[in-house]
């Protein structure tokens, strides 16, 4: 391949360019403090997105990355690479207040365990902080891949929430009972979504299925494709330590849920 031509990646349509000794110029000094890792959330047909047809294209079920506004079909999905699991209490004004994202709290912080003694001692349920919501939100950091799962094509974040939360448990045990215990950061997944009901209505939730045949099937070959391995590890490193943080402030622009979903609190959401 020559230096003008172009490599599509894997289903995306979106073209890479070689650019020889300009590669990188004007992004110099630029690390992962620099950089917001987006969301990946799923559109309802309540969100603002969707209603307003913004971007174009836009539509229920679709996968969105909050950072690039990139849509992605929910019933092809995207190859995905979890490198990286976080548990918080997350704190937000109520919508009716004006709504936002106000910060995290550790499970073992002295708020939480607050919040849980005054809701009875449950964790489930409506947990507050003064006058605001306590969700719990379960973070899975990882790197989106290509369609063949071989080579990386950016980062992202996951948030699962309320009945979100099942499908992370399940995506969790599958990768954690293969045998011989493989790194989280060596199972390749793909993430879908699927149209679900309950007693408040309908509403897409995620699907989370091996990349290939089976989670032993789908995993990283670390004599084989080691520099992939190589880049999870170091992606995991930087959000450890910090360097990579998530933007936040965008993880609820779809209204998918919590308490700023434009369908009402989180009791009362579908989702």
């Amino acid at each position: 391949m020559t230096k003008k031509e172009v490599a599509k990646t894997g289903g995306t349509g979106v073209a890479s360019y070689d650019y020889g000794q300009d590669a990188g110029a004007g992004f110099e000094g630029t690390s992962g403090a620099d950089l917001s890792i987006p969301f990946l959330g799923i559109l309802q047909s309540n969100s603002p997105q969707v209603e307003e047809k913004d971007p174009k294209g836009a539509e229920s079920g679709m996968l969105f990355n909050t950072v690039t506004r990139e849509l992605v079909g929910g019933d092809e999905g995207l190859a995905f690479l979890p490198c990286y699991k976080e548990l918080a209490y997350v704190e937000w004004v109520p919508r009716d207040s004006g709504g936002g994202f106000v910060g995290l709290h550790l499970p073992e912080s002295d708020e939480v365990k607050k919040a849980i003694a005054d809701n009875g001692g449950a964790k489930i349920g409506r947990l507050k902080i003064g006058s605001n919501e306590l969700i719990e939100t379960h973070y899975v950091y990882g790197l989106v891949l290509d369609e063949g799962g071989a080579e990386t094509k950016g980062f992202a974040v996951i948030s699962f929430t309320s009945t979100k939360i099942k499908p992370y448990r399940d995506w969790l045990t599958a990768m954690y009972t293969i045998k011989g215990k493989p790194p989280m950061f060596a199972n390749r997944a793909r993430i879908r979504t699927v149209r679900q009901k309950n007693e408040h209505g309908s509403f897409y939730n995620f699907r989370i299925d091996p990349l290939n045949a089976t989670w032993v099937e789908s995993l990283i070959s670390p004599t084989e494709q080691g520099a992939l391995l190589d880049e999870a590890r170091d992606f995991r490193e930087m959000v450890v330590s910090g360097l990579a943080k998530a933007a936040f402030e965008t993880q609820n622009v779809t209204g998918d849920g919590g308490v700023n979903a434009p369908s009402g609190d989180a009791e009362d959401a579908p989702f």
